[in-house]
């Protein structure tokens, strides 16, 4: 588990407590309004600048939870990051909070690293298996170009990789030879 999943995890856990439960929707759209505003590439160099003072970091947080109206469990993990010197993170604490909500909707987030575009039918096939194997009611794909990978594919879902990737392949063969001299 990461730092920024755990991050994520407890901010969905305090969202989830008594009266927030019914703010999970709205959590949901400020973050992805918070997603979009750090697209901004002014936004996000404010994010990652280490000269800022702790107050100013505290004001960045405040403003941003009061511009996207982020209840209270999300406010606290602004402020909890601005305090931390960790608000270079909140993009990655996003992505997983976002990750975390899909699970909970019962879709499955799927991040796959590939050589070349996929075509629709094995993105079709790549689907339906992560779906059967995750017993999921839907899969979200990701597709992101590695040509290092060679061939073949890097699948991420559900805290596993599947690795069918020339590269992979490849690692794994040097690997084994190496294991088999050193016996």
């Amino acid at each position: 588990m990461t730092v920024a999943n755990r991050y994520a995890a407890a901010c969905l856990a305090n969202a989830e407590l008594g009266a927030e439960a019914k703010y999970l929707p709205q959590l949901e759209s400020s973050v992805l309004a918070l997603q979009a505003a750090l697209k901004t590439p002014a936004i996000a160099a404010a994010f990652v600048n280490p000269r800022l003072t702790p107050a100013q970091r505290k004001a960045l947080a405040s403003a941003c939870a009061k511009a996207t109206e982020a209840p209270k469990a999300l406010a606290n993990l602004l402020g909890v990051l601005a305090a931390n010197r960790r608000l270079n993170m909140l993009p990655a604490v996003l992505n997983e909070i976002v990750a975390l909500l899909a699970v909970k909707h019962g879709i499955t987030p799927l991040t796959v690293h590939i050589a070349v575009p996929l075509t629709e039918m094995q993105k079709v096939q790549l689907k339906v298996q992560v779906k059967q194997h995750q017993k999921s009611r839907d899969v979200a794909l990701t597709e992101v170009l590695k040509p290092e990978l060679l061939g073949g594919f890097r699948a991420f879902f559900g805290g596993l990789v599947w690795d069918t990737s020339v590269a992979g392949g490849l690692a794994r063969l040097k690997a084994q030879l190496n294991q088999t001299v050193q016996n």
